[in-house]
Protein backbone atom coordinates (compact mmCIF):
# COMPACT_ATOMS: atom_id res chain seq x y z
CA UNK A 1 0.00 0.00 0.00
CA UNK A 2 1.25 3.46 -0.90
CA UNK A 3 0.06 6.75 0.59
CA UNK A 4 0.14 9.56 -1.94
CA UNK A 5 0.05 13.18 -0.81
CA UNK A 6 -0.12 16.08 -3.26
CA UNK A 7 -0.82 19.79 -3.55
CA UNK A 8 -3.07 21.98 -5.66
CA UNK A 9 -4.07 25.67 -5.52
CA UNK A 10 -7.50 27.25 -5.58
CA UNK A 11 -7.94 29.97 -8.15
CA UNK A 12 -9.08 33.34 -6.76
CA UNK A 13 -12.78 33.35 -5.90
CA UNK A 14 -13.22 29.60 -6.48
CA UNK A 15 -13.55 28.39 -2.87
CA UNK A 16 -17.35 28.28 -2.64
CA UNK A 17 -17.83 26.51 -5.97
CA UNK A 18 -14.98 24.08 -5.28
CA UNK A 19 -16.56 23.07 -1.97
CA UNK A 20 -20.02 22.80 -3.56
CA UNK A 21 -18.77 20.44 -6.25
CA UNK A 22 -16.92 18.28 -3.74
CA UNK A 23 -19.99 18.04 -1.53
CA UNK A 24 -21.66 16.23 -4.45
CA UNK A 25 -18.95 14.44 -6.47
CA UNK A 26 -20.39 12.64 -9.48
CA UNK A 27 -21.13 8.98 -8.64
CA UNK A 28 -19.33 7.86 -11.82
CA UNK A 29 -16.21 9.80 -10.73
CA UNK A 30 -16.28 8.13 -7.33
CA UNK A 31 -16.66 4.75 -9.06
CA UNK A 32 -13.69 5.51 -11.35
CA UNK A 33 -11.49 6.44 -8.38
CA UNK A 34 -12.41 3.21 -6.60
CA UNK A 35 -11.92 1.13 -9.77
CA UNK A 36 -8.44 2.67 -10.10
CA UNK A 37 -7.64 1.49 -6.58
CA UNK A 38 -8.03 4.73 -4.59
CA UNK A 39 -9.19 4.49 -1.01
CA UNK A 40 -9.05 6.60 2.12
CA UNK A 41 -8.93 9.73 -0.08
CA UNK A 42 -9.24 13.19 1.48
CA UNK A 43 -8.64 16.76 0.35
CA UNK A 44 -7.86 19.47 2.89
CA UNK A 45 -7.85 23.23 2.46
CA UNK A 46 -5.75 25.98 4.05
CA UNK A 47 -6.43 29.35 2.45
CA UNK A 48 -5.92 28.79 -1.28
CA UNK A 49 -3.73 25.73 -0.71
CA UNK A 50 -5.28 22.29 -1.24
CA UNK A 51 -3.65 19.15 0.11
CA UNK A 52 -4.80 15.71 -1.01
CA UNK A 53 -3.91 12.32 0.39
CA UNK A 54 -5.03 8.90 -0.78
CA UNK A 55 -3.98 5.29 -0.53
CA UNK A 56 -3.38 3.00 -3.51
CA UNK A 57 -1.77 -0.39 -3.97
CA UNK A 58 -0.12 0.57 -7.26
CA UNK A 59 0.31 4.27 -8.01
CA UNK A 60 1.36 3.71 -11.64
CA UNK A 61 -1.78 1.61 -12.23
CA UNK A 62 -3.91 4.25 -10.50
CA UNK A 63 -2.53 7.01 -12.74
CA UNK A 64 -2.93 4.96 -15.92
CA UNK A 65 -6.49 3.92 -15.05
CA UNK A 66 -7.55 7.47 -14.24
CA UNK A 67 -5.86 8.83 -17.38
CA UNK A 68 -7.92 6.38 -19.46
CA UNK A 69 -11.24 7.13 -17.70
CA UNK A 70 -13.42 9.53 -19.73
CA UNK A 71 -15.19 10.70 -16.56
CA UNK A 72 -11.84 11.77 -15.11
CA UNK A 73 -11.11 13.93 -18.16
CA UNK A 74 -14.56 15.55 -17.82
CA UNK A 75 -14.05 16.12 -14.07
CA UNK A 76 -10.61 17.64 -14.62
CA UNK A 77 -12.02 19.96 -17.31
CA UNK A 78 -14.72 21.09 -14.86
CA UNK A 79 -12.12 21.71 -12.14
CA UNK A 80 -9.76 23.65 -14.43
CA UNK A 81 -11.59 26.92 -13.82
CA UNK A 82 -11.37 26.37 -10.05
CA UNK A 83 -7.89 25.03 -9.40
CA UNK A 84 -4.31 25.07 -10.53
CA UNK A 85 -3.57 21.34 -10.40
CA UNK A 86 0.17 21.98 -9.89
CA UNK A 87 1.11 19.15 -12.25
CA UNK A 88 4.51 17.50 -12.19
CA UNK A 89 5.65 17.34 -15.84
CA UNK A 90 7.45 14.04 -15.20
CA UNK A 91 4.28 12.23 -14.09
CA UNK A 92 1.32 14.29 -15.30
CA UNK A 93 0.03 14.04 -11.72
CA UNK A 94 -0.15 16.74 -9.07
CA UNK A 95 3.11 17.62 -7.31
CA UNK A 96 3.63 14.91 -4.75
CA UNK A 97 4.78 15.62 -1.24
CA UNK A 98 7.44 13.59 0.52
CA UNK A 99 6.24 11.77 3.62
CA UNK A 100 8.53 12.53 6.52
CA UNK A 101 6.53 10.95 9.36
CA UNK A 102 3.68 8.48 9.76
CA UNK A 103 2.16 6.77 12.79
CA UNK A 104 -0.20 3.82 12.35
Amino acid sequence: MERVAFTMKLRPGAETEYKRRHADVWPEMLAALKAAGARNYSIYQHGDDLFGVLEVDDFARFRATMAAAPVSARWQAEMDALIDPCLDPATGFHRRLEEVFHLD
